[in-house]
């Protein structure tokens, strides 16, 4: 804080009576108010007079700091960072003005306050925030003061914050309509610091256990160990990745367009699903699609030959040469039906395109609203890269890897189909309303909230109502979910806190996979043990492998396949029964498996105990090529942790079996498929591609 500044706070506790008087006149709305000195008029004047943002002075009603912040997120930008004192009527303006002065000095110089182990900066959204919920506590306090002591008495004799004393907290909380939360918590935090009763409080605030109040309602605290749980499940994460990859490759090769993962491609004319075939898509029907879309929401002729990328004859009127039909006359163009049914499912690859993209980038959504379709792609060597605005980081030293996602295949796909419907929608946004936006209108990509009603519309046309309902998402669930899956993938910490953007906080050295960020450790469950020095409350993700490995293998509930599975079921209830008889739950018993590194070997189709064997047994037919086979070895056991490598073995022979080059191998293909499939049932599982 420069030096000008320091004698407008350095007085303010000379001053606060007077000040008190200036702003009870002002509110009264007397003309001639009772005289202060001169000196006091000057400093009050002065003290209105300071900038806190490139719009707005101390003395304004409203503080608004969008223009200081340009380039703000997406979900920031607007109300975020605008704060109106004038929302809060019931608050005397002496409180008002001190919390106005905290603000200022928080923005302006935080160190000052030590009030937070934070950096020297601090963010105007995140203060915003914190004041907010302290002005609206405040407020709900001095509702109830003024029907207690009339409104003169409390204005007149409420001089600030101080004057609230604890039965007031205690009673403001019964009725408060906000939740208690980290907010308002911060917010008496900062208040209450040496920093202020120095500089601004005539005496101490109230000292009251927040926490301790009967607050009406309380924001519900999720423990560290169990926020690393805000994943997808498995399967869903399965299903999801499935119906949006096939929706996005039937989608542009229906269209003739290039498709870049040629396996899912592969797959999904395999499975013989198409929802392109039902809604009858061609690229003809799309093109007229676009221009119908554009015609109903009052487009004009010249900026529909603008938006289309080709005027067909047709579309034009014989009435004016240049001037498009009305929509009633463009439908009936085609015999498809360009209706309602046609527009849901657009949408539905559109929530398709922008899953995959968020799944497989792993970006925050600040970063998924600033992604432009037509020129987030761009090609680096060998590898394609997507590029959005690491907005976080942007204050940052760190600017290597900055606003560059590894793009799979897949994502790409996701990109140029999202270009297509773009011209539907007319927004150069991946994230945006699904509506055609209005000519001339201004495009907006979405908020957070936006993005999470996108994502839950997809979630609710691919799962069933129980697996709906039973979903937790927000819109870091699939940011959560990278982060697990790659763990789970062993792709190690260094690729994860690269692709994550976790730049800030690294730990190990800088060099080639030897560093990665302490931020990583948050996200889908990865608290490694090593950033704790061997203590961890949260599972790490090699424990949750484990643990998932140890419970498919040894469940005395599950299913299993091959010769020994059911005398294996019987000695793992008769094993867990025992257990379980001493007070152990099952949790606790896999979980003490998967300590103990009980050794059972993984081989893609099934669990083996072979590797415990001393002397070499030619009989096993796994040795060499680890293809476990549970008809024909004594060693294994199939669970449903194999699945899917048993459904990848039914793909694979399905595919082989419809190519020219597999003539006179049918029989041993068919019966590959038989097994992988007597497998899946045994199992329980969908035979599915």
């Amino acid at each position: 804080m420069n030096d000008a500044l320091i004698p407008e706070l350095a007085a303010y506790k000379q001053w606060r009576t007077a000040a008190h008087t200036l702003l009870l006149e002002l509110r009264r709305n007397i003309a001639d108010p009772t005289p202060v000195s001169l000196e006091a008029l000057s400093w009050y004047q002065a003290l209105m007079a300071l900038p806190v943002s490139k719009t707005s002075v101390l003395g304004d009603a409203v503080w608004d700091f969008n223009e200081d912040h340009p380039n703000a997120a997406r979900n920031v930008q607007g109300a975020k960072l605008r704060l109106n004192f004038e929302s809060y009527p019931l608050l005397n303006q002496s409180a008002v003005l001190e919390v106005k002065v905290a603000l200022y000095c928080w923005l302006k110089m935080p160190a000052a306050t030590r009030s937070f182990a934070s950096p020297t900066n601090i963010k105007a959204n995140t203060a915003i925030s914190c004041m907010k919920a302290g002005l609206s506590f405040l407020d709900t306090m001095s509702g109830q003061a003024r029907q207690l002591m009339t409104d003169e008495f409390f204005e007149v004799g409420h001089h600030g914050l101080t004057y609230f004393d604890a039965g007031m907290y205690r009673e403001a909380a019964l009725i408060h309509p906000y939740a208690f939360g980290p907010d308002l918590k911060k917010f008496f935090t900062l208040v209450r610091s040496p920093f202020f009763q120095e500089q601004i409080f005539d005496k101490p605030l109230a000292h009251v256990e927040l926490e301790s109040l009967a607050w009406a309602r309380v924001l519900k605290h999720v423990p560290a160990s169990e926020r690393t749980y805000r994943i997808l499940p498995n399967d869903v994460f399965e299903k999801a990745s499935r119906e949006a990859s096939f929706a996005v490759v039937d989608f542009l090769s229906t269209l003739r367009e290039p498709v870049d993962d040629l396996v899912a491609l592969t797959r999904q004319n395999a499975s013989g699903y198409s929802l392109a075939r039902a809604q009858e898509l061609s690229r003809y029907n799309f093109d007229l699609y676009v221009a119908l879309r554009l015609r109903r929401k009052g487009y004009e002729s010249g900026a529909m030959a603008e938006a289309l990328d080709e005027v067909r004859s047709e579309y034009l009127s014989e009435i004016g040469q240049h001037d498009f039909k009305a929509p009633v006359t463009l439908v009936k163009l085609t015999s498809a039906k360009l209706d309602d049914e046609f527009r849901r499912y657009v949408n539905f690859v559109s929530y398709s395109a922008c899953y995959l993209v968020a799944q497989y980038t792993g970006m925050r959504p600040s970063e998924l609203s600033e992604i432009l379709v037509e020129s987030c792609m761009e090609q680096e060597s060998d590898y394609w890269l997507l590029i959005s605005n690491v907005i976080k980081h942007r204050q940052g030293l760190a600017k290597l890897f900055d606003d560059k996602w590894i793009a799979i295949p897949i994502v790409r796909d996701a990109i140029r189909a999202a270009c297509l419907i773009a011209k539907v929608k007319q927004n150069p946004y991946l994230f945006s309303s699904v509506d055609t936006v209005a000519q001339d209108a201004e495009p907006n990509s979405m908020s957070s909230l936006g993005i999470t009603h996108q994502f839950r519309a997809f979630f609710e046309e691919i799962l069933t109502d129980e697996e709906f309902e039973s979903l937790e998402f927000s819109p870091y669930t699939l940011r959560h979910t990278l982060a697990y899956q790659t763990a789970r993938a062993e792709l190690g910490l260094p690729f994860i806190s690269h692709q994550l953007k976790h730049f800030g906080d690294l730990i190990g050295g800088a060099g080639q996979n030897k560093a990665f960020s302490a931020v990583t450790l948050g996200y889908g469950a990865i608290a490694e043990i090593l950033s704790k020095g061997g203590r961890s409350s949260s599972k790490t993700p090699t424990q949750m492998a484990e643990e998932e490995y140890i419970l498919s293998y040894c469940d005395p509930d599950g299913n299993y396949a091959g010769p020994n599975a059911e005398s294996h079921k019987a000695r793992m209830k008769k094993v867990f029964s025992g257990y379980m008889a001493a007070g152990y739950t099952k949790e606790q018993i896999i979980a003490q498996m998967a300590k103990k590194r009980m050794a059972i070997i993984n081989v893609g189709q099934g669990f083996c105990y072979g590797g415990q064997r001393e002397v070499f047994d030619e009989s096993l037919p796994c040795i060499g090529s680890l293809r476990c086979n549970p008809n024909r070895c004594k060693n294994a056991v199939v669970t449903k942790a194999h699945a899917p490598k048993w459904r990848e073995i039914y793909v694979q022979n399905s595919l082989a079996l419809s190519s020219p080059n597999s003539a006179g191998a049918e029989e041993e293909l068919r019966a590959a498929m038989e097994e992988a499939k007597g497998v899946l049932e045994h199992l329980g599982e969908e035979v599915e591609v």
